[in-house]
This record gives C-alpha cells, structure tokens and sequence, in this order.
C-alpha cells in the first residue's frame, strides 16, 4: 500500500480533500446546468495529474492509470446504456486518477444505495410516487406501457455522498 506521511494510505491527506473539492465543484456544475461540462473536466485533468504525481511520484500515477482503466471498463457500458451520463462518466475516470483501484470499487459499490436514496427522494419531492410505482409494476410483470418515465438524478452528488462515505468508514475526519 502506498503512503504519502500524512494521514497513510494512497489518497490520504490533502489528496483526499482534492478529490472531494473535485467532486464538489463537479455537483455544483451538475445541479446549475444538469450536466457536467467537457470544460470542467479538461480544466481539472492537469491539476489531478500534478497532484497525484505530487502526492505518490509515478507510482501514484500507475495506481491512478490503473483505477481510470478500470472506471472505463465499468463506465462505458453504463455510458452506453444510458444508466449514467457522459459528463458522469468523464468525472468517475477522472476522480479514479484520484484513487487506488480498491477504493474506486468502494466508491463504485456504494453509489449504488446513495443513487437510490437521492432518487427516491427527489421522486417523492416531484410528488411521482404513483409513476415510478407503475413503472415498476409494469417491468416486474414484464407488460408493456405506453410510455415508462425515466427519473434521473445527479449521479455527481451520488458520488460525493459515496466518498463520504468512504472516509467515515475510514474513520478518516476531515473537520
């Protein structure tokens, strides 16, 4: 495992608040314009390079390579499908530059109940309880309706909740 002397641990220290500046101002853009833009990603693209290099030399640089791979290799196909948006997909690869190729599976593995929660609150704030029950009976019995209405949620904020979670189960305080 790799240590930069701080607080241990490959993203630990300051590179651990990088990563959630990161995928602050990534929620920030997502909620203002409901994307996150190519610009902000190309923006942020040197400055995690220089701080992982900074933070864990070439070997940081090979870790971060591999868990960017890895976000690739499970992030197209949900690009493809349109279960998460391109933007999304470009800031998962560019924050596992962040990450050793575990915690990108830990942070991957718990979006997943995050995704749901925000989902279904803000289906329950839209007051679309009744649709999105529908849709679900309506793909549980394998039926046909009309038209099925897809919610969506800023999948940046998901993530963010994920590495927050990350670092508490870490027992790793940032206050």
């Amino acid at each position: 495992m790799f240590s930069n002397g701080l607080t241990g641990g490959f993203t630990g220290g300051w590179l651990y608040l990088f990563t959630g500046f990161i995928l602050l101002i990534a929620c920030i853009d997502d909620f203002r314009s409901k994307k996150i833009h190519n610009k902000l990603i190309l923006f942020l693209l040197p400055f995690v390079l220089t701080a992982v290099f900074f933070a864990q030399g070439l070997e940081g640089l090979k870790e971060g390579g591999i868990s960017a791979l890895l976000a690739l290799v499970i992030g197209l196909p949900l690009t493809l499908t349109r279960m998460i948006g391109g933007g999304d997909f470009k800031l998962l690869v560019l924050v596992a530059l962040t990450l050793t190729w575990r915690d990108f599976l830990w942070i991957g593995f718990y979006s997943l109940p995050w995704a749901l929660l925000l989902g279904l609150v803000k289906i329950a704030l839209d007051k679309k309880m009744k649709d999105f029950l529908l849709n679900l009976y309506f793909l549980f019995q394998d039926k046909k309706r009309g038209s099925l209405e897809f919610h969506t949620i800023p999948y940046s904020v998901a993530l963010f909740f994920s590495w927050l979670s990350l670092l508490s189960l870490r027992g790793i305080n940032l206050f």
